[in-house]
């Protein structure tokens, strides 16, 4: 009897066991398949808010590209460099310019898993490809515009716009192709940096200058100190000084400051704190930022470059000074820039037949250069077009170089070089190894009838701007749209 009733309380204690097990089991499958559906559900979230944000930074935008820019090749092939030029303009409607007073152009390679980059100053002297005389390359991307626009009033097929031409014209400079464009507005720069709480970076000097126009109050001093977007803007580009011309900052200073913003945004978008903010920074980067990478190739990128900071970027040297009115750049130094993104490329020497070199300021340029820096505007044309003989016999002498017009007193082209802006002595006219030096195509300007080129000029061969026939007056027409 006693054997009976312990065999019944084990077996009902084996019953009891199972029974839990069973719950236990139940349970722990339940937890699984939330975590699981969870987890889903977030990577889903986390997928559609990425390829959302893609969709919008990847769509033709009207004001950056038209089907005469577009890119043909959207695969993203892992053994392959890219190179980019990032674009940045003030797009406020006070403002009114189309000028993108920020280039900066990059090459990444996922096998080194580096980038090499490049400032461009926005005063560059450049010839732009099919257009006469010397222009700002800031001015270049409105130009293209200008065609494209032009193009489309007058019912006809654009062959050029602002990417088109942007590209066109650096790969010439540069000696490589320029196979993608990444825009951003001031304001989408600001809000960037707002929404992950400001950047860190070490301001050199005290920046002050104000300007009611269009709203600038830069007021900066110098130490290690974290900037909200405003200030970051106002620190990367601070031109002028409330104090004068020697606190006037160079196109060294701006473009140090442009590469030195970019890694520390770069820095904080990797960190922890900026990880956390990935969506509300996406969110905001769509709405300001366009490019022509395509959606495949950005991700391809993200996941090549995970884990990337400030340390994979190497900057390189432009040699950028002022003189007369221009920015240009040092001969060896830009030399040296072509070979290092040609390496990065992988292309072995220039893409392109003959290098635009207009950047370096010749031997023959520099006295011309430096006076018309110095001189001021004098309207004396109608006396001497009264005086220049009209028929002469004498044996026609060599035209020498273009004079760099004489600028407004209240424009950037008429103040004093920064301080820091040294002039590099004599150069010699840049002719590239093998070559004969190019003729100069620039007509000589008649002495006090030079106009500063407008922002748009037209190419050759457009009847938009009138020619002054021969014995008569030299007049300009003003072809901005």
């Amino acid at each position: 009897m006693r054997q009976a009733t312990t065999k019944t309380r084990a077996s009902a204690a084996r019953t009891k066991k199972t029974g839990r097990s069973r719950k236990i089991r139940r349970w722990i499958f339940a937890l699984s398949l939330f975590t699981l559906l969870l987890v889903g559900g977030v990577a889903g979230a986390v997928y559609w808010k990425i390829d959302d944000a893609l969709n919008t930074v990847t769509k033709p935008n009207d004001n950056f590209s038209s089907p005469v820019s577009q890119v043909t090749n959207t695969s993203y092939e892992p053994s392959k460099p890219m190179s980019f030029v990032i674009l940045g303009s003030d797009n406020r409607v006070e403002t009114g310019s189309m000028n993108t007073d920020v280039m900066i152009v990059a090459v990444a390679n996922p096998e080194t898993k580096k980038v090499t980059m490049v400032s461009i100053p926005r005063d560059t002297r450049v010839k732009i490809p099919g257009y006469r005389d010397y222009h700002k390359i800031n001015s270049v991307f409105a130009n293209g515009e200008a065609e494209r626009r032009k193009a489309e009033r007058n019912n006809q097929i654009p062959t050029e716009d602002g990417i088109s031409l942007t590209k066109k014209t650096l790969n010439e400079i540069l000696g490589i192709p320029i196979d993608h464009y990444v825009a951003i507005d001031f304001d989408g720069f600001k809000a960037v940096i707002d929404e992950l709480g400001g950047v860190e970076v070490n301001v050199d000097r005290k920046l002050v200058y104000d300007d009611p126009t269009d709203d600038t109050h830069i007021n900066l001093s110098p130490g290690l100190q974290i900037l909200n977007g405003e200030q970051a803007l106002g620190y990367v580009r601070h031109r002028h000084d409330n104090r004068g011309t020697k606190y006037y900052s160079s196109d060294f200073d701006r473009n140090r400051r442009q590469q030195e913003v970019i890694k520390a945004i770069v820095d904080k978008a990797g960190s922890l704190e900026g990880l956390t903010k990935v969506f509300t920074v996406m969110d905001v980067g769509a709405k300001h930022i366009h490019t022509d990478f395509s959606k495949d190739q950005i991700k391809g990128l993200a996941y090549d470059f995970k884990g990337f900071n400030s340390s994979t970027v190497t900057t390189l040297e432009n040699g950028a000074y002022w003189s007369g009115g221009y920015t240009y750049l040092e001969k060896d130094k830009l030399e040296s820039v072509r070979s290092s993104l040609q390496a990065e490329m992988g292309v072995s020497g220039s893409i392109v037949a003959q290098m635009n070199n207009s950047p370096i300021l010749g031997k023959s340029e520099e006295a011309v250069a430096a006076s018309s820096s110095n001189s001021s505007k004098k309207s004396t044309t109608k006396t001497q077009a009264a005086s220049k003989p009209k028929n002469t016999t004498e044996e026609p002498k060599e035209e020498a170089p273009p004079t760099p017009p004489a600028a407004p007193e209240d424009s950037d082209e008429n103040q004093v070089a920064p301080p820091d802006v040294d002039v590099p002595e004599q150069q010699e006219e840049y002719v590239p190894e093998g070559q004969t030096p190019p003729a100069q195509t620039e007509p000589s300007p008649t002495p006090g009838n030079v106009l500063p080129p407008p922002d748009i000029i037209s190419p050759v061969g457009q009847d938009v701007t009138q020619i002054p026939a021969p014995n008569q007056p030299n007049t300009q027409t003003d072809t901005r749209f």
